[in-house]
């Protein structure tokens, strides 16, 4: 089998290494040949190519030669292989590495819901200034969360909030019961129900039904006081909104994890905003994540060789 690459120069060597490693025994034919440019990947015309959501993999894909069949993305997210390729089936088949971020992204929001609870920010201010100023704290127990997303992440973060008293519902394309939520909404209900909740968390993937899908409209309808957590696509929230709406005090606080313009510029508004936490796309990010990534890679090379579903299997017409 002719197994493409498709990194950045820099990562080639480390994933050529490990990838053939992971799959040696599976694959005893296997052949990788570097794809990190569109004319290496005519030249060499793979039949199953691996890569990140980089440079490399969108020029490899546009207008792929038929003999590709599959493509692995080693993340989650997919908005520029679908900017791509359209919402239309496509000749190959696509996966990525959906669900092993659940329980970093899962932690990542119980400690920003910690930090803002427990006022962790005002109490480092106060070492600065080496002042005691002592203060009530709040707590996660008995409030509410609207988890937008009830895929895995959506799901883990349900788990492990409701382990500290958190009550859990969830916005999803499918409405209807499903554990661990107390109750699902369609997208469409998100602005008639926001308010309801003491912490809201995006955690959608990033299609034309939730471009934008937190606007003005939806973000002055959040509860006073209420947290906003979004750890999806930087597209999905109106940037100014969410400026305006904390610097009134409507909301207690934000964390952004992701952003339009990644790195975030430095004289973006976004960085002088109270009460925003800014973290730079790293709440997926764990010790282990590569080993999961591969781990995910060789269950779908198996299903691949023996003609059983990809176990992350992408849809594009769905859009995830």
């Amino acid at each position: 089998m002719k197994l493409g690459l498709a990194f950045d120069p820099g990562q080639y060597a480390y994933w050529q290494e490990r990838i053939t490693s992971t799959l040696c025994d599976l694959v005893p034919d296997l052949v990788t040949v570097d794809c990190s440019t569109r004319e290496a990947f005519d030249r060499h015309a793979p039949e199953v190519i691996v890569g990140h959501e980089s440079e490399a993999l969108i020029a490899c894909l546009q207008g792929p030669p038929t003999r590709l069949k599959w493509v692995q993305i080693m993340s989650a997210g997919l908005d520029r292989t679908l900017g791509v390729i359209g919402n239309a089936p496509v000749p190959f088949r696509i996966t990525n590495v959906r669900g092993i971020h659940a329980e970093a992204m899962a932690e990542y929001l119980l400690a920003v819901l910690l930090y803002f609870e427990k006022r962790l920010g005002f109490f480092g201010e106060c070492k600065a200034q080496k002042r005691w100023s002592r203060s009530s704290l709040g707590q996660l127990a008995g409030k509410r969360l609207l988890v937008c997303g009830a895929g895995g992440i959506g799901r883990r973060v349900g788990e492990v909030l409701a382990a500290v008293g958190v009550e859990a519902e969830a916005i999803a394309r499918t409405p209807g019961p499903r554990a661990p939520f107390n109750r699902i909404h369609g997208l469409a209900t998100l602005p008639g129900i926001v308010g309801e909740f003491d912490y809201v968390f995006c955690a959608l993937p990033l299609t034309t039904a939730t471009r934008g899908v937190f606007s003005r409209e939806v973000i002055q309808a959040m509860r006073p006081g209420a947290i906003f957590v979004n750890i999806a696509r930087g597209e999905m929230v109106d940037d100014q909104a969410l400026i305006d709406a904390l610097a009134s005090g409507q909301l207690a606080g934000a964390a952004l994890d992701a952003f339009r313009d990644e790195p975030l510029p430095p004289d973006s508004p976004l960085w002088d905003v109270p009460n925003l936490l800014i973290t730079p796309h790293v709440s997926g990010r764990f010790g282990a994540g590569h080993e999961l990534g591969l781990a995910v890679l060789r269950d779908n090379m198996s299903a691949y060789l023996s003609g059983a579903p990809l176990i992350t299997e992408v849809f594009p017409e769905r859009g995830y």
